[in-house]
């Protein structure tokens, strides 16, 4: 445990550190300013408040990166500590095993004793391992404003200013559709669709939409997914992300599309996972109602979700996903 402890990179946690300390200058004389709003003139304190938010845009900026980085390195942590806290409570059983068997007359004292040393030997061990993957824990903690932000990854909200509506330009990773499901490209990501502006009838205007009209039923297969028929509405698809570190130390970011996307180490998957022990057909992600689901393909080695072996799962932002001694973050759109 302790090589794999060591492999952490924590070289993020000090710059996200440096960056919050400064966000939170800038915070401090932001609520000054506005105490102080009315002894100034309205364009010195919108000059100045410009300044600040300039600057503490410019920090988010340096931050998004490494704030992503932590984030995998803080899931294969979360792993690892789930692991050793097992081998910890495994060593106690095991200690406590071998009092009772003594107790029993199964040993001799000198036996006991030896074993007893050894058992002692272990615990001490595991717990040295947790002790530091705990205090590795807390410095992650630190460059962040909260756990949930860590493992949620949760973004801003968006400046209304910039908003979609205002400049007509969409994100590319939305899919806005009132007939049916955007065509994807062939570098696999999806490309925004304009809506038809074509007049409705009077009819069409005035008829209601039925409540099993606007259910969107489970699908699992990627070409039966089909928006439901909307009234002077749009649905907007947002296809959620994965993001992992390759054996050469590079993040990856893949976005999830379509309703069903495999996952593994043979050139015919959705989306290719380098790694020791990641299969061929590893596991699948599926799109359901409410969100996606992740499924084993009867892997040898098995696939795990925050640290525990699923069959099938349903996946939440912030969800750590191990393939072999790959691990990904599941991040919604």
């Amino acid at each position: 445990m302790k090589e794999k402890l060591a492999a952490i990179d924590v070289a993020s946690n000090e710059e996200l550190q440096q960056i919050k300390a400064e966000q939170d200058v800038i915070l401090q004389r932001l609520n000054l300013m506005e105490e102080r709003r009315g002894a100034v003139s309205e364009e010195v304190f919108n000059r100045v408040l410009s300044d600040y938010e300039g600057r503490m845009t410019s920090l988010e900026e340096q931050a998004g990166p490494l704030q992503e980085q932590a984030r995998v390195q803080y899931a294969v942590l979360k792993t690892l500590t789930q692991e050793i806290e097992a081998c910890v409570g495994t060593a106690e059983m095991d200690r406590e095993e071998l009092q009772l068997r003594h107790d029993l007359g199964e040993f001799s004292d000198e036996i006991f004793s030896e074993d007893m040393k050894k058992h002692e030997t272990r615990i001490e061990g595991h717990q040295g391992d947790l002790a530091e993957a705990l205090e590795m824990r807390e410095g992650f903690l630190s460059a962040f404003r909260s756990e949930e932000e860590l493992e949620g990854g949760a973004e801003p909200s968006p400046d209304p200013s910039d908003s979609d509506e205002d400049s007509g330009e969409g994100d590319p990773d939305d899919l806005v559709s009132q007939s049916g499901p955007p065509p994807i490209p062939m570098n696999g990501e999806p490309d925004p669709v304009e809506l038809d502006d074509q007049p409705q009838s009077e009819a069409e205007e005035t008829a209601p939409v039925s409540p099993e009209a606007e259910e969107i039923p489970e699908q699992t297969d990627s070409e039966s997914l089909s928006p439901p028929d909307l009234d002077d509405g749009t649905m907007i698809l947002r296809w959620p992300k994965l993001i992992f570190q390759t054996e050469n130390g590079d993040f990856e970011q893949h976005t999830v599309v379509g309703g069903s996307t495999i996952l593994g180490s043979g050139s015919a998957c959705d989306i290719l996972i380098t790694g020791i022990k990641v299969a061929e057909r590893h596991a699948e992600i599926i799109m359901i109602a409410d969100g996606h689901m992740i499924r084993d393909l009867e892997s040898s080695v098995g696939t795990l979700v925050n640290g525990v072996e699923i069959t099938e799962w349903k996946l939440a932002a912030g969800d750590s996903i191990q393939l072999g001694e790959a691990v990904l973050i599941f991040k919604e759109g």
